[in-house]
């Protein structure tokens, strides 16, 4: 027998109104690069917060513009089963629409999915006036909690919050993730297109280096990466695995690659003039690269080379993938 959900937190009023909140001290919000709490205890300081969940028409709930999520249907079985014999044990978080009776989802989008498949009416829902910022952070804080965010879904979710209007400033302090990877998340992402990724899945534990492998064959290979959507192994159910079947495809497709060219050899230096014919030195080793300017160079030089390193190293991401990194 389903049994129904507890009420743990409090209602509105019957006339629909919330009772007159008492005056409280102004709180900072907290950023989601400081961590997250879990879903539970931020649910509780909801309700701490004086907020009261009501009962919304699912009908009503709109997704949010931050495209995350590849495939809410992915391993939703557990929590609908969850939902029809337990009952909603926490309420989703909604924000309204200016100027319509609908609202957006905010956190809680698989609960959102989950309820729609076993065909229920009504959510219990938190309603919060929140800023686009705010809705971000917060949405940002549910993945972080959960970890359930692959790779590839955290690129899409740069692109399309940098889509939605936040600069990449914003990106990177909301996400805590530095901009030369926020650059090279979205390069990956544009790059492979929005049709292929769907058609491959979150492939959850595939890093970033798999991606570019990926990339740097589609880029060879000369075809526009929405035709290849058609050929990713669709019977293959798990998209991890999918994913690999489909690298393995565009490999052997690949024509072979031209022998390397040999790695200078650790330890010899290599001399450059400088403008008053007097030696520039640079040792290259096998982790690091030593540069000795001698007597007469001024110190900015050097603030000037170590200024440029940051630059340098974007170049060198957006033109050669494959790269040790995030994994």
């Amino acid at each position: 027998m389903v049994r129904r959900p507890r009420q743990a937190f409090p209602t509105a009023s019957g006339d629909g109104t919330e009772p007159p909140k008492p005056a409280q001290p102004a709180r900072r919000a907290p950023m989601f690069a400081r961590g997250a709490a879990s879903l539970d205890t931020a649910a509780r300081s909801a309700a701490a917060e004086d907020r009261m969940y009501r009962n919304l028409a699912v009908e009503l709930i709109d997704p949010s513009p931050i495209r995350d999520r590849i495939d809410l249907s992915e391993n939703l079985d557990e929590l609908k089963r969850s939902l029809a014999e337990e009952g909603q044990q926490i309420p989703i978080l909604v924000r309204p629409k200016p100027g319509s009776d609908r609202f957006e989802i905010v956190t809680g989008r698989r609960r959102l999915q989950a309820t729609r498949e076993l065909g229920q009416a009504t959510i219990q829902a938190f309603v919060r006036v929140m800023s686009d910022e705010e809705a971000f952070v917060a949405q940002g804080v549910e993945n972080n909690a959960r970890l359930e965010t692959s790779f590839i879904e955290r690129a899409r979710t740069i692109l399309s919050a940098l889509e939605a209007g936040f600069t990449q400033t914003q990106v990177e302090k909301f996400l805590g993730t530095d901009q030369t990877m926020i650059s090279r998340m979205k390069s990956i992402y544009t790059g492979l297109g929005e049709e292929l990724v769907l058609a491959i899945g979150p492939a959850r534990g595939i890093g970033r280096r798999k991606w570019d492998r990926l990339l740097a064959l589609i880029r060879a290979d000369g075809r526009a990466p929405e035709s290849l959507a058609a050929i990713v192994p669709a019977d293959i159910p798990d998209s991890a695995e999918r994913f690999d079947a489909f690298l393995r495809q565009m490999e052997e497709a690949a024509p072979p690659s031209p022998a390397p060219a040999p790695a200078p050899k650790p330890g010899k230096p290599a001399r450059a003039a400088r403008d008053d014919g007097r030696p520039l030195v640079t040792e290259r080793r096998s982790d690091r690269l030593v540069i000795r300017t001698g007597e007469g160079v001024p110190p900015a030089f050097l603030e000037f080379v170590e200024a440029c390193l940051p630059g340098l190293l974007h170049q060198y991401y957006e033109n050669v993938p494959g790269e040790p990194g995030d994994d």
